[in-house]
């Protein structure tokens, strides 16, 4: 856990210059220019995947017990090249006493660069600091300043090339089940998601419709779903009724093997369950909310849709944030659906928004670190606590948080109105927790290998907190 005066850092983001602290002399960066060379990532796609055998159906088995978790999905980032920067000239300030201080003043110092325009001296000082940082290890939060580091370089090299380059699939499900091993995270997001999905569904109005339509905006390897299938088949059978077809629309940024596997993985879990399933794959590439139109309604059929951030930065990628992302909630609204559930993983989770007219990317930025260092303290005391020792939490690092990092990185200052005001603007009103709901997320943290997560209601949503610092949220909507 970092100390106050690193979490000081945090908040003090005001430095100009950057002081040598042994001479006492005042060196402004921006006098000094150097020539360096980038090489290219280059991608070698594993030998083996080609005529590896596809993951079986039993590798998403669900069950009721919503705190044994077999989610198995994730994303694995290949280590990068980096800018390679000659030894600095003398001038250049020397290290200081206080790593933390040093790696913060110079990361901030590049986010104050990107704010006011200045591209030229935040890519020198995240290539300084490439130098005197070389590998990513030390406490979460020197770990987690590091990774937005690698991030905003890449973003900075070349906005257009993907952050996030294919894995081997069998890794990124290790991950995933480590990271569900350590943290209460992905079974609060899945566990709250589906019970308020099956008692929206149940009370409404139209219960008695044997047609049910999920869209969700972040399939992954759509583990979820299993435990969602399992449970309405459960359900079906304890009252001796035939269970409704479901139909699962997801909205994925392109056509993947990961996106085509997680669908055939879930109709083959279905048809052993029973039930009638079918999965759509709407691809968004680069057509933004045009991608909305493929998604198909039938008449009498029960809809309900799972957001989160990510859809919002993806189909803001073509043009404004803020008019794609109202242009998504008025395309649900039109869907009448019976609930939608907003899950949040995100910095600045349930915060409120900077004023008018948009929060600084500086500020956004050192959130951000904030946020995943309050992860990556967890993910650190759980593996003390269980004995899965270090090498577990740098695989969740590499396969899962830095994609995570890379996103939040390019949709830093992006959105001004906060999440609730922009479901209230699009007219959704919010849905309240049942008390089973509640009263089974907490009995979930007991569950966790370590003290210090907290579940508490605020401004309308559930939230799961590290030590104070949210980790995620959930909220429902209604029409």
């Amino acid at each position: 856990m970092h100390t106050h005066t690193q979490t000081q850092k945090l908040k003090n983001m005001s430095k100009q210059n950057i002081e040598d602290q042994e001479s006492n002399v005042t060196v402004n960066v921006d006098d000094y220019y150097y020539y360096y060379y980038y090489d290219e990532p280059t991608s070698v796609l594993d030998s083996n995947l080609a005529g590896s055998p596809a993951i079986i159906p039993t590798d998403f088995t669900a069950t009721l017990d919503y705190f044994s978790t077999t989610d198995n999905c994730s994303f694995l980032i290949p280590q990068k090249d980096h800018f390679t920067l000659p030894p600095p000239p003398p001038l250049l300030p020397a290290p200081i006493s206080s790593n933390h201080d040093q790696l913060l003043d110079i990361l901030f110092r590049a986010a104050s660069s990107i704010d006011s325009g200045n591209l030229t001296t935040a890519h020198l000082l995240l290539s300084h600091l490439t130098h005197l940082f070389p590998s990513i290890s030390g406490s979460a939060l020197h770990r987690s300043a590091l990774h937005f580091r690698d991030s905003l370089l890449s973003l900075l090299s070349d906005p257009y090339l993907p952050t996030d380059l294919p894995a081997d699939l069998l890794l990124r499900v290790t991950a995933y089940k480590t990271f569900s091993d350590l943290s209460p995270l992905p079974q609060f997001s899945s566990f709250t998601t589906n019970q308020i999905l099956l008692e929206s569904l149940s009370s409404s109005s139209s219960s008695s419709s044997k047609s049910l339509h999920l869209i969700d905006f972040e399939l992954g390897l759509g583990s979820q779903w299993s435990s969602f299938a399992e449970e309405l088949a459960v359900r079906s059978r304890f009252s001796r009724t035939s269970p409704p077809s479901l139909r699962l629309t997801a909205v994925v940024p392109t056509d993947s093997l990961d996106s085509s596997l997680a669908a055939d993985n879930l109709r083959d879990f279905a048809r052993a369950l029973g039930l009638r399933f079918s999965v759509d794959l709407v691809p968004v590439s680069n057509l933004g909310t045009l991608a909305l139109s493929a998604i198909r309604f039938s008449p009498g059929e029960s809809v309900a849709a799972v957001l989160t951030p990510a859809i919002f930065h993806l189909l803001g990628s073509a043009g404004e944030p803020e008019d794609t992302s109202a242009s998504l909630l008025r395309f649900l609204r039109r869907a009448s659906p019976r609930a939608v559930v907003f899950v949040d993983t995100e910095p600045c989770c349930c915060s409120n928004p900077e004023p008018p007219p948009r929060p600084s990317f500086k500020r956004r930025f050192a959130s951000g670190i904030e946020f995943y260092s309050a992860l990556l303290e967890s993910l650190d005391s759980a593996a003390s606590a269980t004995g899965l020792g270090d090498d577990s939490v740098r695989r969740i690092e590499r396969f899962l948080i830095r994609p995570r990092i890379s996103s939040t990185v390019a949709s830093c200052g992006a959105l001004s109105t906060s999440w609730p005001e922009m479901f209230a603007s699009a007219g959704f009103s919010p849905a309240p927790f049942s008390e089973f709901t509640e009263s089974q997320a907490e009995c979930l943290l007991r569950r966790a290998p370590v003290d210090g997560f907290d579940v508490e209601g605020k401004e309308g949503a559930m939230v799961l907190s590290w030590r104070g610092r949210e980790l995620a949220a959930t909220s429902a909507w209604k029409c």
